[in-house]
């Protein structure tokens, strides 16, 4: 199968981007994206990290619906936010899956220097309860992770000798008995469950990057959560090369021994290509938010600009959510971590791909 016609798969919304910060909302006026999607009761929600400006450029989980898909309504305020010090710079990353009666939020609940993968429980959407960190004992680097970050646009690693656990994506069924997780960034490993709010991680990475001149040669991260089709469990994750370039991938794994991978895409499915998703207030950006939040409006568009000068301009789809609703598979993704996007493909054209 042709690069070409792998990546020409997905048609990108005319609406695009869906959703932009919000002036008149002091919780996400500077930036929003990564949402987590569900459709439920012919709606399509959307669970999405809203950032405020100000000081902290803290994150919160805002919450819109729609009837197509493409025209949402957002709410005024957000569904969750940080209230206690493991939350003090925000929620990140919102993945949501139905099982049972049950809704399950997994997200980053990020204090300003760890990530710690965390849950959130609801019945009906709009009201959820915390559930606190999902591991009593996990560490990233004892697990196989393998820290990558850039130096003028050259990848580097380093020993992350901490929990650093995110990107969450729980199974919509229970196997063999269990709650099923993948999660994760640099590495992706698998977590089990018997309540689908307290984990235990593997200790070893379920899914590496390959190196060599793939997409995912530097580092791969958990898109959103599986699913379930005829050929097996359907799973779309980020490839990173060492260009800083984000890509969407895809595995299929075994619907019985989903540690089993059937197909694992040696060309991306989707990448960045609009404008809209080749610049913008990255969370990755050389020198990082905290270099972005001392500057003014007027200051960080010349950062940017200077960063594509130089070719150091991550570019970034990052996809946390996505349904299937009449054999099309729709994704929605932040785009240079600023704005929300969406785009379709055929369901059946993207198990076609499948050999």
């Amino acid at each position: 199968m042709s690069y070409n016609k792998m990546k020409n798969i997905f048609t990108r919304s005319q609406s695009n981007p869906i959703l932009k910060p919000d002036q008149n909302h002091d919780w996400e006026n500077l930036k929003l994206y990564n949402p987590g999607a569900i459709y439920y009761h012919e709606q399509y929600h959307l669970f999405y990290r809203a950032v405020n400006k100000g000081a902290d450029w803290r994150s919160s989980i805002g919450y819109a619906v729609s009837d197509d898909g493409e025209n949402f309504q957002r709410f005024e305020e957000p569904l969750l936010r940080s209230d206690n010090e493991s939350e003090l710079r925000g929620l990140e990353d919102p993945r949501i899956t139905k099982i049972g009666d049950t809704f399950y939020m997994a997200y980053a609940a990020y204090d300003g220097e760890t990530p710690r993968l965390s849950v959130a429980t609801s019945g009906d959407l709009r009201t959820w309860q915390k559930q606190g960190a999902v591991f009593a004992d996990w560490n990233f680097s004892r697990a196989g992770g393998v820290y990558t970050y850039f130096v003028d646009g050259k990848p580097q690693t380093k020993e992350m000798t901490k929990e650093w656990s995110k990107s969450g994506a729980i199974f919509p069924e229970k196997i063999d008995g269990k709650y099923l997780l993948l999660f994760g960034e640099h590495r992706i490993w698998f977590a089990e469950s018997v309540d689908g709010v307290h984990w235990v991680g593997d200790s070893e990475p379920f899914l590496n990057p390959r190196g060599g001149e793939y997409f995912d040669n530097c580092f791969v991260e958990m898109g959103p959560p599986p699913i379930k089709t005829e050929k097996g469990w359907l799973v779309l994750y980020h490839g990173i090369d060492n260009t800083n370039c984000y890509r969407i991938g895809a595995l299929l794994l075994d619907l019985s021994d989903p540690r089993k991978i059937l197909y694992h895409s040696t060309e991306p499915i989707f990448e960045p290509q609009e404008s809209y998703e080749l610049a913008g207030l990255v969370d990755v950006l050389p020198g990082g938010l905290d270099a972005l939040q001392k500057l003014s409006e007027s200051e960080q568009k010349k950062y940017i600009t200077e960063a594509q000068k130089k070719g150091t301009m991550p570019k970034i789809v990052f996809c946390c959510g996505a349904v299937v609703v009449n054999d099309k598979l729709r994704i929605y993704y932040g785009a240079s971590d600023s704005v929300i996007c969406t785009a379709v493909a055929k369901m059946s054209n993207v198990l076609n791909l499948i050999t």
